[in-house]
């Protein structure tokens, strides 16, 4: 079973873009899989959502769906968590272009939006 991890910009993509994310995931990802969020992803939507403003409403609306999910804890900043657990059996979810550039330097698979509609993968699963 692959686990597949989103990070915060993700998780934001349904309430800025109107994109279903996990209707995409579904059609990309043929194979079993969990979704996990990093507890720093948590504390990242935390912060946002305490600063007001739309950005702040998707933050909330986020933190709605991470409830259905694994929480991994750990310490660190996201970008971190991420890149740590990168590699094996998961999947990466982010459309920070840095830190998609480092997973895949990692030879890891990566999901980010393209066009603002739709989900790609980025790399083999294994």
């Amino acid at each position: 079973m692959y686990r597949v991890l989103l990070d915060t910009n993700f998780l934001l993509v349904p309430f800025q873009f109107g994109v279903d994310i996990f209707a995409e995931l579904e059609r990309l990802l043929d194979v079993e899989y969990e979704i996990i969020v990093p507890a720093p992803v948590v504390r990242e939507l935390e912060q946002l959502a305490a600063k007001g403003g739309r950005e702040a409403r998707d933050a909330r609306s986020a933190m709605e769906l991470v409830k259905g999910f694994k929480v991994l804890e750990m310490g660190g900043d996201a970008d971190a968590a991420l890149l740590s657990l990168a590699g094996g059996d998961t999947v990466i979810c982010t459309n920070d272009k840095l830190l998609r550039e480092r997973v895949r330097q990692k030879r890891a698979p990566v999901i980010y939006m393209r066009q603002k509609r739709y989900l790609v993968l980025d790399g083999n699963l294994a």
